[in-house]
């Protein structure tokens, strides 16, 4: 019992200590702190699923599930143990890790989040990730045992995330309001026709009480939160305008949709195809069967950001212009402005560093004048950073 407690509990530990930490240091450094292990946050879930899953397959069966049906004889059958023994204790644990993140997140970064908001968005975010992540496990593991219908398990995990994520900006305050005229409308529509994209909609969306500062691309329709004005030059909102241009004209949205097809059912052939008799090796299988997914869609959606930030700043030909929408925009969200390699494996978007030091590459920006713009933002690190 002593591992899977482990297991279960260290996000949960580890989190309070790190809110003890931050609230023990000084008060200028404590939202930098706290945004740098938010930044873990998807890493935290997604491992801890995997260890999870990992440890089931190693012992959970032949231990848990007997625990129980030998203190409550008959109140349930072996399957039904075990479904409940898999299912219950990583929700539990993630559902309070996530709780105590988007609590101690009101306070630090002082949102006018009621306790309500805060445990819908801990709830939607269980059903948008984690519980999709134990179908793909239990998927997963049902294809090992050369079962087929683990696909069912799987093309069920996709639709809770879809389901999930809209369930869940919804709980953010996400509100797409259409706009049917305005000068940004207009605007959007001529930069859409001058790049050659089909553009069906601009939508605007209330930064409301999250404090929402973001742009969104769609696959035939981008949007933006009506407080970029606030962040941006009329010229670093119009990169933030065709860079989610750019998305909709590469249909990055599908591609992504694509790409996480092939990659689940790839993954789910070489399950099938494991030989049985190499079971020493199966733990190991499990963990990269988890986590390589992910850090292959990661992988392809960070790609897809730094090709719509190339398509953007070849639509404006002002790269410096970029790299000050990039920097304004990290200080609304006090995001870190570089994180480690690990941390970047399961991020959506590439830090500011690496963003920054795209732009500067492809548009000839010496590295010195590139520091100098990331200082004159209040960012001073060092851009000799890689993509």
């Amino acid at each position: 019992m002593l591992v899977p407690a482990a297991v279960l509990l260290l996000p949960i530990v580890l989190t309070l200590c790190i809110r003890w930490a931050v609230l023990q240091s000084h008060e200028a450094r404590q939202k930098t702190v706290w945004a740098a292990y938010r930044s873990f946050g998807q890493f935290i879930l997604a491992t801890t699923v995997a260890g999870w899953w990992v440890i089931w397959g190693m012992h959970g069966r032949s231990g848990l599930d007997s625990i129980i049906i030998a203190r409550w004889p008959g109140s349930a059958n072996t399957s039904a143990a075990e479904t409940l023994l898999f299912w219950a204790p990583p929700t539990v644990s993630l559902g309070i890790f996530l709780l105590l993140c988007y609590t101690f997140d009101q306070n630090i970064f002082r949102l006018k989040w009621t306790r309500t908001n805060a445990v819908r968005q801990a709830w939607w975010r269980l059903v948008s990730f984690v519980i999709p992540l134990l179908l793909v496990a239990g998927g997963f593991d049902t294809i090992l045992n050369r079962k087929i219908r683990g696909i069912a398990w799987l093309l069920a995990a996709g639709v809770v995330s879809k389901v999930g994520t809209g369930f869940l900006r919804r709980a953010q305050g996400i509100k797409f309001n259409k706009l049917k005229s305005g000068e940004l409308r207009n605007r959007a529509l001529s930069m859409a026709s001058r790049m050659g994209v089909t553009l069906d909609s601009v939508y605007v969306v209330p930064a409301g009480k999250g404090h929402l500062t973001n742009a969104y691309g769609m696959s035939n329709a981008i949007a933006l939160t009506d407080n970029l004005g606030k962040y941006l030059t009329k010229t670093q909102l119009e990169f933030v305008m065709a860079h989610e241009l750019a998305h909709v004209k590469l249909k990055h949205v599908r591609k992504y949709y694509l790409l996480a097809y092939s990659v689940f059912s790839i993954t789910a052939l070489l399950l099938f195809s494991f030989p049985q008799r190499t079971l020493a090796l199966r733990p190991l299988l499990q963990f990269v069967a988890m986590i390589g997914p992910l850090v292959a869609l990661y992988y392809c959606s960070r790609r897809f950001e730094y090709s719509a930030d190339g398509e953007a700043v070849d639509f404006t030909g002002d790269p410096e212009t970029a790299i000050w929408a990039l920097a304004n925009l990290r200080q609304s969200t006090e995001l870190p402005a570089a994180y480690g390699r690990l941390t970047e494996l399961f991020a959506t978007h590439p830090t500011l560093a690496h963003r920054a030091h795209a732009i500067a590459n492809d548009g000839r920006i010496p590295a010195d004048r590139l520091t100098d713009i990331l200082k004159e933002a209040g960012i001073p690190l060092c851009p000799a950073q890689s993509r």
